[in-house]
């Protein structure tokens, strides 16, 4: 948006605890620390109170008593060695040892109820259906109040910087940022201020599987409360965008925007290439993951796959690569099954290198399960990757994304959590490389799925709203 001629700028968390502002490509960034909030006080924790009476305010108290008893014992153990130190009352060992015994006790007693209560307030059950379903009666969508703190920490850090830039348009992106911006609009509205609201919903929030289900009512309730304020609604997949569109009852339907890789990046120095990186040479059967690393992702059935395909090397570029444990199982799952030399982790690329980087695989792979409704409507930013470096792909038999392979011809899809179906899958595409690539030889296919192509939806949603950019 900087490129295309307004002024721009981005206001996100700062992790390092301190506000952050700098200038990248044409656009102010404002980094800002969200600050901390307790807990709603939800029915849970009132009735975890009176169970656990005895238990410390929160666990790290709980543990810095637990290393004061260590060090205790510790001075016990110098005492019964017999060494003495000068001046001061002497009280007899049997009395020092008496008093660390008591200690012991209570401290030791009030640790185990504090865990305890850690562990109960983990629970999930009946008491949090009632009281989800007790504020919604009570407070309707504002119910997003009484279960989620996150909401108010993201508007007391972001809603001072917005004021104070005065922006014509608010482009909120994702679910948390709905309420704030539309919230900020609003007082700017009432000093006098013309200001549009864009809202960019990257998934179906009521379908989003990792929330635990207070955040997931929450931030539900947030987005439905406040997504009517927004004056253009933008998101990733045609589906998606029929979904809020029924969900919010929206007079027209979601603006989609692709989550595509730059199809003609800035020069830059050469990354060289995955092949040459892992040392293969160029007869080697080379399939590729991108992304991240972690159990819902089901990496294991590439693995389990593997073994069924002779001389087939997986390749994983993933975050985290030397220290996540869910690699580590990966790991461990190739030397069970006696392809480990045929497994290779490593971390990412720059992102502007990518589609080159991994253009010497013979395919990427996507085990994206099956059965999330998010799962199933996403056209997810590794199939963009994938064709930009013209790679034959493979995919489960979520909707929209199998769809659109089986439409450009442009790879395999196999059922979901199968490992012989995959190595099929795999099979075939070893066998006929050439075909499945032709679809890249479309020069539009590619210019569609571009980032270039695909930002200029974003500069006539923002035209449509506030006219052409002052520097245009």
């Amino acid at each position: 948006m900087a490129a295309a001629g307004w002024e721009t700028h981005l206001v996100g968390v700062s992790v390092t605890g301190a506000q952050d502002p700098y200038v990248q490509d044409g656009a102010h960034i404002h980094k800002i620390p969200l600050p901390k909030m307790d807990p709603p006080r939800s029915l849970r924790r009132h009735l975890a109170a009176w169970r656990y009476p005895f238990a410390y305010s929160d666990l790290a108290l709980a543990k810095k008593r637990e290393r004061h008893l260590k060090a205790a014992r510790l001075e016990l153990d110098a005492l019964r060695g017999g060494t003495r130190a000068r001046g001061g009352i002497r009280l007899p060992f049997v009395v020092h040892r008496a008093g660390r015994k008591l200690e012991r006790a209570w401290v030791g007693g009030r640790v185990r109820r504090t865990k305890a209560r850690e562990q109960y307030l983990k629970r999930e059950g009946r008491l949090e259906r009632i009281e989800r379903r007790w504020w919604g009666l009570l407070l309707g969508d504002r119910a997003w109040r009484r279960l989620d703190v996150n909401m108010q920490r993201f508007e007391l850090a972001f809603r001072p910087e917005i004021l104070r830039l005065e922006p014509d348009l608010l482009h909120a992106h994702d679910a948390y940022s709905i309420g704030v911006c539309v919230r900020a609009a609003e007082q700017l509205r009432r000093w006098g201020k013309t200001v549009k609201v864009v809202y960019d919903a990257h998934e179906f929030v009521p379908g989003h599987e990792g929330l635990e289900p207070n955040k997931l009512e929450a931030q539900s309730r947030w987005e439905r409360q406040y997504l009517p304020g927004a004056d253009a609604v933008v998101t990733v997949s045609h589906p998606l965008a029929k979904l809020l569109q029924e969900r919010h009852g929206l007079d027209r339907e979601p603006s989609v925007v692709y989550n595509a890789p730059l199809a003609h990046p800035a020069p830059r120095p050469d990354p060289g290439d995955l092949r040459s990186d892992l040392g293969l040479d160029e007869h080697t059967p080379l399939a590729v993951y991108i992304g991240w690393a972690s159990p819902e992702r089901q990496l294991e059935v590439m693995i389990e796959a593997a073994r069924l395909v002779p001389d087939l090397h997986l390749a994983f570029m993933v975050s985290r690569h030397d220290t996540n444990p869910y690699v580590k199982k990966l790991q461990a799952l190739g030397e069970e099954h006696g392809i480990a030399d045929r497994l290779h982790f490593r971390g990412y690329v720059a992102y502007e290198d990518l589609p080159r980087f991994i253009s010497t695989a013979d395919m990427g792979i996507h085990p994206m399960p099956t059965g999330s409704v998010n799962h199933e409507i996403a056209l997810p930013n590794k199939f963009f990757e994938y064709c930009h470096a013209r790679l034959p792909l493979i995919v489960t038999t979520v909707k929209t994304l199998s769809a659109e392979v089986r439409r450009l011809g442009n790879g395999e899809v196999f059922t979901s959590g199968d490992p012989r179906s995959l190595a099929a899958a795999m099979e075939r595409i070893i066998a006929d490389e050439d075909g499945y690539r032709r679809a890249y030889k479309d020069p539009a296919l590619l210019e569609e799925y571009s980032w270039e192509h695909q930002a200029r939806e974003y500069v006539r949603v923002y035209e449509r709203l506030i006219g052409p950019a002052p520097a245009a």
